[in-house]
């Protein structure tokens, strides 16, 4: 009885191991050979394509290639942006494995049973897909396989560049890069142009380079402000459009068949001119909206910025500081303060008034802080708070004179050479005056 439990107990273990040996053997069948490489699993130039798909998520965009051209499959009026394509489709060109995973059974493991993502990239002789799968534990590779029962493990995944828009690949018109400005013309309430004149000596100092010629008379204008129109003409969003099949018929329904304001900018880039035309307009609401040149692609325009750019004018573009003087080629100030004329002169580096040298740079940087805040052309009619004659060594512009008077609690206003120039603070005028009796007081 004792040796047939025993033998009972014996033939059970048995039986127990030799599960264990045909189970064993069978994972072992099932272990994925792994070696490191660096072996290229794909390489198709965007010149051997004629078709590209891919999905991420729910999102599926296609596109053909025909007469070295990109357009949507499905809607042939989308503006494709070629270079971005070319961009995106460069990753395909040579694709890189490090490591090599053959004779996979289960694709789950790798993300691959379901992938994330599939492109698909057609030639002449049939369609390549590749599948994405999930990213390893170790390193973050992508796994990816081509449906041949090998998975890859690859570096430069191509999540990171697939489009996950058909936006996100369309042609935007910008404004081009340029190596100067040379002239903006804007039509609308104001009518007006900005030429660049660097080498031409047009007002009293060489701080401008640009003019506005009104009339045979050039006025200077802001180099910043000018140049600034086509930083905020680049910072406008063209991702915001309304229509990309916009014609001539179709312009009224947003104002730009008669634009509230346009713009015709003139530029130079590496030695050859170049040109662009924005067109400015609004629909029934007041909504604002942009159309570069001809383009099919109308922009809506956020109402901040469109109120900006619709204001341009001569005061949106000139300088706001009163003189912007070259302090080496004054000769002399002579500053009124309460009906007395106090008179320096400069002599090299040193200022004297009569023949008592004084300490002048609070007042030079009390004149060269004076700025309008608001332009104006209201005539003075209230008391001279200070005014001053500053003399020059040219003879096109021997002297200026800019005056200041009492306007209101906050301001003061500013001609110059007898020209009202605007508002300007209050608290700069008491600046330049408190360092003008700094170094006159005691003086007669």
């Amino acid at each position: 009885m004792k040796r047939t439990k025993q033998l009972t107990i014996l033939l059970l273990v048995l039986a127990a191991l030799c599960l264990a040996i045909v189970i064993f053997t069978s994972l072992e069948q099932h272990i994925d050979s792994i070696s490191a490489t660096s072996e290229e699993i794909l390489a198709l130039s965007e010149e051997d394509l004629t078709g590209v798909s891919w999905t991420t998520g729910e999102t599926t965009l296609q596109f053909t290639r025909a007469d070295g051209v990109w357009q949507d499959a499905e809607d042939a009026d989308f503006p494709v942006d070629q270079d971005k394509m070319s961009e995106l489709l460069a990753h395909f060109a040579s694709v890189t494995a490090s490591f090599i995973i053959e004779d996979v059974e289960d694709f789950t493991q790798y993300g691959l049973a379901s992938p994330t993502g599939t492109v698909t990239l057609t030639t002449a002789d049939g369609d390549t897909v590749l599948q994405l799968g999930d990213y390893s534990t170790m390193d973050s590779k992508r796994y990816v396989t081509l449906g041949t029962g090998t998975v890859y493990l690859i570096e430069d995944d191509p999540a990171d560049y697939l489009a996950e828009s058909r936006d996100d690949l369309m042609r935007q018109d910008t404004i081009p890069d340029y190596d100067t400005l040379d002239s903006v013309t804007v039509e609308g309430a104001a009518n007006l142009t900005a030429e660049y004149r660097p080498d031409e000596q047009l007002t009293y100092t060489d701080a401008y380079d640009y003019y506005l010629n009104e009339n045979g008379s050039w006025k200077a204008l802001d180099d910043s402000k000018v140049t600034g129109l086509l930083t905020t003409f680049a910072g406008l969003d063209r991702t915001n459009y309304v229509s990309y099949t916009a014609t001539g018929d179709d312009l009224a329904q947003w104002g730009l068949d008669d634009p509230a304001i346009r713009f015709t900018v003139n530029y130079t880039a590496d030695e050859e001119p170049g040109s662009f035309v924005l067109a400015f307009g609004q629909d029934e609401d007041g909504n604002g909206y942009m159309r570069m040149d001809d383009s099919p692609i109308v922009y809506a325009v956020d109402e901040d910025s469109y109120e900006t750019i619709t204001a341009t004018d001569y005061d949106a573009l000139r300088p706001n500081e009163v003189l912007a003087l070259d302090w080496d080629a004054v000769t002399g100030v002579d500053f009124t303060l309460d009906d007395t004329t106090y008179t320096l002169t400069r002599s090299g580096d040193s200022w004297k008034v009569n023949d008592t040298e004084v300490e002048f740079s609070d007042v030079q940087s009390a004149v060269d802080g004076l700025t309008v805040s608001e332009f104006n052309s209201e005539t003075p009619a209230k008391k001279q708070e200070i005014a001053f004659t500053v003399r020059l060594d040219s003879e096109t512009w021997p002297s200026l004179t800019a005056a200041l008077y009492q306007y209101d609690g906050e301001s003061c206003l500013a001609t110059l050479d007898g020209e009202t120039l605007g508002l300007v603070d209050r608290s700069l005028v008491v600046d330049l005056t408190e360092a003008v009796n700094a170094i006159t007081l005691g003086l007669e």
